[in-house]
Parts: structure tokens; sequence; C-alpha cells
């Protein structure tokens, strides 16, 4: 039986590179090679040094620039049979890649373009959410020239969110400027700070409860994978506590009444539907008196040592290298 040509795209230009390089090693050592030949491509090869260091390149792994020539080459046998995306943030995750992989027609990990875009802009995947019945925040949304009239900020605020609030970048992952705002003397320079990342901020309230996440596998019949608790070291679920070792504790099942975890199931898989997710997502609840409130659709979870969708996946008896191939056969799937 001949072995699939697998093109793990990874690296790239967006803040999340290293996070993004981090997954993608982690899946190019996983793939089993007596199914899969495996090359590991990188959108930024070609701009960036490849010297040492976690930002540039990934130990181990020899990357090669991610161009058309290497996805659609001219020699049928070096074509991919399917791309695995590992590239988080802008450029993997907002449906750019997938644009350009759909041109070249080949099969792909994970939501197709419109479900990614849909996801990473949040207050667009809000909207299609709430639509669905599924409960989502309220907020605000600020732009960097609406800055000019703080005090109408603060008051749309005040009105809408109140203290504490959250202030995060509309669209931008892995909680990359995100600042906690105890008080209306600090939003300003939470709002800058998310601003420095996208056009838009969003001040959400910031609620109190369980933090909570459901993993998604699936197409269109999506299978929610046991619910993970997670407890931040600091208290906040910050880039730190997400990533460093020892950061956060992962809790299976999370400790939630059966009532708030057959709702926060039926509403990840509402979401995964609802936004049109393919192959997997992961979605973000806070658990606010037994109601669960989602945070956000991540369409490429992480799947670094300590991310949690592998993690939820080996809590159903699924090891990393079955959930690699269980996401490869998802991806080779007829689109609707």
């Amino acid at each position: 039986m001949s072995r699939l040509n697998v093109a793990v795209l990874m690296g790239g230009a967006s803040a999340e590179r290293a996070i993004s390089l981090s997954t993608g090693a982690q899946i190019v050592a996983a793939l089993d090679p007596a199914k899969y030949a495996v090359r590991a491509l990188d959108p930024a090869a070609l701009s960036r040094p490849q010297t040492a260091g976690a930002e540039n390149v990934a130990p181990g792994i020899p990357l090669a620039p991610l161009c058309i020539e290497r996805l659609a080459p001219a020699e049928p046998a070096e074509r991919p049979d399917v791309a695995f995306v590992a590239l988080h943030g802008r450029g993997g995750e907002d449906g750019a890649v997938q644009g350009m992989l759909e041109l070249l027609g080949i099969p792909y990990t994970g939501s197709g373009v419109l479900a990614s875009a849909l996801a990473m802009d949040k207050a667009m995947a809000k909207l299609v959410l709430r639509a669905h019945g599924v409960p989502v925040p309220d907020h605000v949304a600020v732009r960097a020239r609406d800055l000019a009239d703080l005090p109408d900020v603060l008051e749309r605020v005040a009105a809408a969110v109140g203290y504490p609030a959250i202030v995060k970048p509309n669209a931008e992952g892995s909680t990359i400027g995100c600042s906690r705002v105890p008080a209306p003397g600090d939003l300003e320079a939470a709002l800058r700070e998310a601003l420095r990342h996208d056009t838009l901020a969003l001040v959400e309230p910031l609620l109190q409860g369980a933090e909570i996440t459901a993993g998604v596998l699936g197409n269109d019949e999506p299978t929610v994978l046991p619910l993970i608790e997670i407890v931040a070291k600091g208290g906040f679920y910050d880039y730190e506590a997400k990533y460093a070792p020892g950061g956060s504790t992962h809790i299976i099942p999370a400790r939630i009444s059966e009532r708030a975890a057959q709702r926060a199931r039926a509403y990840a898989a509402e979401s995964h539907r609802a936004l049109g997710c393919r192959g997997m997502c992961r979605v973000d609840f806070i658990v606010v008196d037994e109601e669960p409130v989602a945070l956000e659709v991540n369409t490429i979870p992480g799947m670094t040592p300590t991310s949690l969708l592998p993690e939820a996946a080996r809590a159903a008896g699924i090891d990393f290298p079955a959930l690699l191939d269980r996401l490869i056969a998802l991806a080779l799937e007829p689109r609707g």
C-alpha cells in the first residue's frame, strides 16, 4: 500500500509563529512513516533567516519554503495528497491558506475558508453563535480612531460591559494582546495594547466561573471530546499559563455539574455546525451559574506538549498518532 504524501504547513509570519512551529514539529514527529511521506513547509522560510531559536526554526525539522511550485509541482508524484495545516493566527487560521489550497485542489485538514474566517473574527463569530442559541459575552468594539474620544469609549464600556473587564484583539489567538482591566483608569492602556495586534479591540466583562474547553472532532456529525477544566497558576489563563510547563492545571473531567456539562457539549457541537467547521475545533467556555458562555472557537487548536485537544483525545482513548490519522481521514472526505 503506497504512502500518502503529506505537506505539514507550519511556522508562518503571525504572532503565533513559535507556537505553530511547536505544533508542526509535534505533528511531523508523530505521523507514522509507514503510512505517510511527510514534508514540512513554512510560508515564511523565504523571508526569515534560518538561525537557531524557537521563533525561527523547529528543532530537528528541516523546513522548506511554502510556494506554489512545491504544492502544485509539475511532477504529479511530488504533489501532496493532503496538506496538514498547522499554521496558527493570521495567514493560517483566517482562511487565507485554505483559499490557496482550494484553488490548487489539495485536500487539507480543518475548516474551510468561510468557517476559518468567521471563527477568527470574534465579533462576527459571536453574531453567528448567538443566532444559533449559544450564549456569548456582551462586548464593545473599539477602533484606534475611537480613542480620540476616550470619554465616549469609557461611557459605552461602563454601560454595556462594566468592570472588571477584559480587552482582547478581535482576530488574534493564544491570548496575545489580552489584558485584564480592573477599573476605568486601566482601559486606555489595555486598548492600545490590543490595537497593536489588530485594527479592532473587544472589551468584554471579565466573567467569573470555571473555565472549561470542549474539543470537537468530525465534519457533519461532530463528536465532543471529554471536557477539560483549566486552572491557571496565576488565576488568569494568559500566554504563559497556556504554554509554559506548569503554567496551568488541566482537570478531566471538568468539575462542573452534569447539567452544565450537557449544555457545554451541546453548545460546542452547535458552534462547530453553526460556523461550518470541519475536522476539528476547540470551544472555550466560562461556566457562570451553571450556564456555559462561549468565549471563542479555535479552528486550528494547538498540538504542543501542553495543548488541550490532544489531551482531550487521549482521555477519549485516542492517542496522538491516531488523532492525526483521524484528522487526515476527515480532510479526505468530500467537502459539501
